[in-house]
């Protein structure tokens, strides 16, 4: 770790340890109790040395959590001698002669297993996939096999260490992101980096190739390397997704203890015989056709839970208890379950097939999509009428008339004033029949109409608020993947 990451943990020492819960800035407030059970006492917190994977070990009273702390643009989470790594893989993954020679000629890139070629063969990693396809499909064959205990002992094992982390921290004392080691491992096992060889999203390269012959870098060779491209957005990312689940995880809970019976009598029904289910699973989806995340993240279902299977699962139902007793779900209890303090969801993402569908026609999606700030981004404006599906004469005729002047290209930057009034006008003309529809509006906003029962949501829990789900103030935007091509009307809170 550079000195700067030495610094941002001993900052976050300094302004944690010896402190109590109230002395802490917001960020760190929110970091110690998304961590702790209990958070009343002295907090003590201690760098862990050495080889460690958790760099804080922060203890509360008997209870005691460890971090990996990460800090800016630098994205290595792990370098090793390949020697060693060899060694690993051999021992517990019974790794072959002839995959084992092949990590080490790429690593080397030198025409030799041990780093005794000539500098004049030293090769980059692209031309040695390119001379050497089949050793970099051995490799990843490999890899895939044993991803997610590999990414387990880069990232949060480590080689030689007597403390892994359970927690991911990347940020400051002021700001910062925290997520639970085994949901990084989730989501860095479920996606796959770009680069030559990976380990899921972890790229795999060597540490320096020193293909210059420099002397200060020739100690570097032979090594390897783990890098997360994009750590920063990827952690951002698994913590939205995971708070977002552990709000609805937390809310069932609160319900199915029953110590407050104030949501019961919101919802006018007997605590004694109902019980808060999770929803586990997707379902059908008659605008998709087919099976998508439901509206509702959770329901109410009858009949009876055995109280010692209650407290044994620490209040929390799913799916699976619910068939497991047999009890039956109760219409229009459907629950839309928000993530706390959070005001930039999104309400619904429209795709361009479910658009047509409840429009009528992709004309206006693909004029709420169009570019028209940046010149050089005109270009891609050809693939977003593609992706709506709409002629580039259809588009001209239908705006033209719109905006009362002809419009000729898509592409070009005297075209751009155009685009906006075109953009301005798609959006607007969006919102505007979304709200004088009552079938369209409450098929985005409550899944009324698209889901069975009772996986629409009639009811929503807001900022620690519940009450009857509606349609809201809402702004048109487009999905993130436009730029990858991926087109959508996305809907969000105003």
């Amino acid at each position: 770790m550079q000195n700067d990451g030495f610094k941002n943990e001993k900052n976050l020492l300094f302004s944690l340890h010896q402190k109590r819960y109230s002395q802490l800035n917001s960020n760190l407030q929110k970091f110690i109790a998304q961590s702790f059970k209990n958070h009343d006492g002295t907090i003590i917190c201690k760098q862990e040395a050495g080889q460690n994977k958790s760099d804080l070990r922060i203890t509360i009273g008997e209870e005691s959590h460890t971090y990996s702390v990460k800090k800016g643009s630098g994205n290595s989470i792990h370098q090793e001698p390949i020697g060693e790594f060899i060694d690993y893989l051999t021992k517990e993954y019974q790794l072959s002669p002839q995959t084992s020679e092949n990590l080490q000629r790429f690593i080397w890139a030198d025409g030799s297993i041990d780093g005794t070629g000539k500098l004049k063969d030293r090769i980059s990693s692209k031309k040695f996939k390119k001379k050497n396809p089949h050793a970099i499909e051995d490799i990843q064959r490999f890899f895939d096999k044993h991803k997610t205990a590999l990414i387990r002992r880069f990232l949060i094992e480590g080689v030689d260490s007597r403390s892994s982390a359970e927690f991911i921290y990347y940020g400051t004392p002021k700001r910062g992101t925290l997520c639970r080691s085994k949901d990084v491992l989730t989501w860095l096992s479920s996606h796959n980096s770009k680069a030559t060889l990976h380990v899921g999203k972890l790229s795999f390269q060597a540490w320096n190739r020193n293909l210059k012959g420099k002397r200060k870098a020739e100690k570097k060779r032979g090594v390897i390397q783990l890098k997360w491209g994009g750590l920063k957005k990827d952690i951002r990312k698994i913590a939205k997704i995971n708070l977002g689940k552990l709000q609805e995880i937390d809310f069932v809970k609160e319900l199915n203890k029953k110590e407050s019976l104030k949501y019961w009598t919101t919802l006018g029904l007997d605590p004694k015989t109902h019980y808060a289910i999770r929803v586990k699973y997707t379902k059908f989806g008659k605008l998709q056709q087919k099976k998508v995340w439901a509206k509702a993240d959770a329901f109410i279902s009858k009949g009876n839970v055995p109280k010692e299977y209650l407290k044994d699962k620490a209040f929390f139902l799913n799916e699976d208890d619910m068939n497991k007793f047999k009890l039956l779900p109760i219409n229009q209890s459907g629950i839309s379950i928000k993530q706390l303090n959070s005001h930039s969801y999104q309400i619904v993402k429209i795709s361009p097939s479910s658009f047509k569908k409840l429009f009528g026609s992709n004309i206006l999606g693909a004029g709420a999509s169009i570019y028209y700030k940046k010149r050089k981004s005109l270009v891609h404006n050809r693939d977003v009428l593609k992706g709506w599906n709409i002629t580039e004469e259809e588009f001209f005729n239908y705006y033209s008339n719109i905006i009362g002047k002809k419009v000729g290209s898509v592409v070009n930057p005297n075209c751009q004033s155009c685009l906006k009034k075109i953009k301005r006008y798609a959006k607007k003309e969006i919102r505007k029949k979304i709200k004088e529809s009552p079938y369209i509006s409450k098929l985005l906003f409550l899944g009324e109409g698209n889901f069975e029962e009772p996986f629409w949501a009639p009811w929503l829990y807001e900022s620690g608020v519940f009450r009857k789900n509606s349609i809201m103030p809402f702004s048109v935007t487009t999905g993130s993947g436009r730029s990858r091509g991926v087109f959508t009307i996305v809907l969000k809170p105003k």
